[in-house]
């Protein structure tokens, strides 16, 4: 049982990194309507993050050689190239439910087989509401048409992958505990190590034709909040409230993300989408209230 003020500080991080990963979606799905390919999203995401990592590169301990690198390809690598190649083929609200959506069954799933936690039964029920709302937006993708559908199905099974392999990051927090500013300098570094001499040398780019506002805004958002900032606060949250329960607390993000895109993005949306979110943002609400007296 986690003391009041270590609950209370962990729900103070998740609120702060469910705002950010709300705006990643929004911005992200811009980035993926612009010029820029993913691959140089990708590229921005660990290149801006590494230089804000070497700042405090001093002021760690590096984990062992193992654990930076499946921070990397898991955290890092493998949940960038997913997820951003992913926006240029599916809309905001598909990855609002499938990213954060899915990440409760991954999580649950993972820790089952690696860790062998079972879920309580409030949980169970909260993955229930999950599943079902993960299966109206797949509704959703099969009611286009047949060309529409194939790219989105390619995009949402992308998203599943992302979300996927955040789950396993997520897992190795809790097998390597580390500080969140440990955790942050490790993975931003090893995946910049990782993926940027492969972006440089072999994927296309087309960075030098994109405008400098959109290059600015995409740097600042993925290098700076989403993969230093939130991945500070979402290291500590789970530190502080666990790895099942902060995955479940994520699954709010698809409302506020999906409903928000209909303004910013001019992305309407439908009926069974609507009603997906309406079923994993309950899924959220009620495995927090079953979690609430820890």
């Amino acid at each position: 049982m986690n003391p009041p003020d270590s609950t209370r500080s962990g729900l103070i991080a998740i609120f702060f990194t469910v705002c950010i990963w709300t705006g990643f979606i929004l911005v992200s799905r811009h980035g993926g309507k612009s010029v820029l390919t993913g691959w140089d999203v990708t590229a921005l995401r660990f290149g801006v993050g590494a230089l804000i990592a070497l700042v405090f590169l001093s002021r760690v301990k590096l984990p062992p050689f193992k654990a930076i690198l499946l921070f990397s390809v898991f955290g890092g690598v493998g949940y960038a190239v997913a997820v951003y190649a992913a926006f240029r083929m599916a809309p905001a609200a598909h990855a609002a439910v499938l990213l954060p959506g899915s990440l409760p069954f991954a999580t649950a799933l993972i820790a089952w087989l690696w860790l062998r936690q079972k879920p309580s039964p409030g949980q169970r029920i909260a993955l229930a509401l999950v599943f079902i709302g993960i299966t109206l937006t797949a509704a959703d993708t099969f009611s286009h048409g047949a060309h529409l559908t194939g790219m989105q199905m390619l995009g949402d099974l992308l998203f599943l992958c992302g979300s996927t392999s955040w789950a396993v990051f997520t897992l190795l927090l809790r097998r390597y505990p580390m500080s969140p500013l440990t955790a942050a300098v490790s993975t931003t570094l090893g995946s910049a190590m990782l993926y940027l001499p492969v972006w440089w040398i072999f994927l296309p780019s087309t960075l030098s034709q994109a405008p400098i506002a959109e290059i600015a805004m995409q740097a600042l958002y993925q290098g700076v909040l989403v993969v230093f900032v939130a991945m500070m606060l979402y290291t500590f949250a789970v530190r502080r409230l666990g790895a099942q329960t902060v995955a479940l607390l994520m699954a709010i993000v698809p409302g506020l993300s999906a409903l928000a895109a209909v303004p910013v993005l001019g992305e309407p949306l439908s009926w069974l989408t609507l009603a997906g979110l309406g079923a994993v943002t309950t899924g959220a609400i009620f495995g927090a209230r079953a979690m609430s007296p820890k």
